[in-house]
């Protein structure tokens, strides 16, 4: 399949196509419900889980902006965001498989948040899969992951 880096997203027609997404980063994150209107099927290939927050979450944004936290930043640190990701995850997805499969490890050193609204919800859409498999090849036509199995895809789209 031809190979494309996230940022090229919006700029290419994906129109009828079978798309693999490799990683995760707040583009293709974001534009994940838009790449599911226009491909015909689309396999999202995951390296690790990743915190979602919601992005226009108004009870959010109270709590941010609430006295005590303007004035110590530090409160609002990354096991609060944390815990608010993993909330929104379980009130997100009622599938108690795919909600194991993409709940982060909230005891990483390193956290990466990114925001979206409809995340959660165009992976649930059924022309969507999440391969938690890890890649073994990738080919002229193909992602092959770790359990064998080669996905046939027009389209790559790297985080890399």
């Amino acid at each position: 399949g031809k190979i494309i880096s996230a940022e090229d997203i919006k700029t290419t027609d994906l129109t009828g196509l079978k798309v693999a997404v490799i990683g995760a980063n707040q583009l293709t994150v974001t534009l994940l419900n838009q790449i599911l209107k226009q491909a015909e099927f689309v396999k999202i290939f995951q390296i690790a889980p990743h915190f979602v927050l919601p992005q226009t979450e108004n009870t959010i944004q109270k709590m941010i902006d609430h006295p005590l936290i303007s004035k110590n930043r530090r409160l609002f640190n990354n096991r609060i965001k944390s815990l608010l990701a993993i909330r929104y995850l379980e009130s997100q997805v009622s599938n108690i498989w795919l909600k194991r499969q993409l709940m982060p490890n909230s005891a990483a050193e390193k956290k990466v948040f990114f925001k979206s609204d409809s995340y959660y919800s165009a992976l649930q859409k059924p022309n969507c899969k999440l391969i938690t498999w890890p890649v073994v090849k990738i080919t002229e036509n193909a992602v092959q992951s770790m359990e064998g199995i080669e996905h046939l895809v027009d389209v790559i789209i790297t985080t890399y």
